[in-house]
């Protein structure tokens, strides 16, 4: 078994394809400031405290934009993090209907493309209410 890495497109005021970790112990897409810049993504007035890796806690910042991959597409929340590479957490996944194969390092379909439903509005509650 080893890391999952995926070909995503997020789309904000524009386009941009990205390579990222598929990390099924993230909730949101995590991407650095300046690729969210180029990406001209819409920032909510919300920010929201992460758990990181090493159990810090961290404020970032929250962004509304559009995640596609494997010809299927959803809205994602987006934190803003000093990262050095691109994460893809679980709500876009569920958004999309995939799920990572460790054995294979793919994405798999696992359900219908339009669970973003209920995604976004479990990510805005959380947001929202926390």
């Amino acid at each position: 078994m080893g890391h999952v890495y995926a070909d995503f497109v997020i789309r904000g005021e524009r386009a941009k394809s990205i390579r990222a970790i598929v990390d099924t112990g993230s909730t949101f897409i995590v991407l650095d400031p300046k690729t969210i810049s180029e990406i001209g993504l819409q920032k909510l007035p919300y920010d929201v405290e992460l758990t990181v890796a090493d159990k810090r806690k961290v404020k970032a910042g929250i962004y509304f934009g559009e995640v596609q991959a494997k010809g299927r597409k959803g809205p994602v929340m987006i934190a803003e993090l000093d990262v050095p590479s691109p994460l893809v957490g679980v709500n876009a996944l569920e958004a999309l209907g995939l799920k990572p194969n460790p054995y294979s390092g793919e994405l798999e379909v696992v359900g219908p493309e339009g669970g973003y439903l209920l995604c976004i509005a479990n990510a805005i509650s959380m947001v929202m209410f926390s």
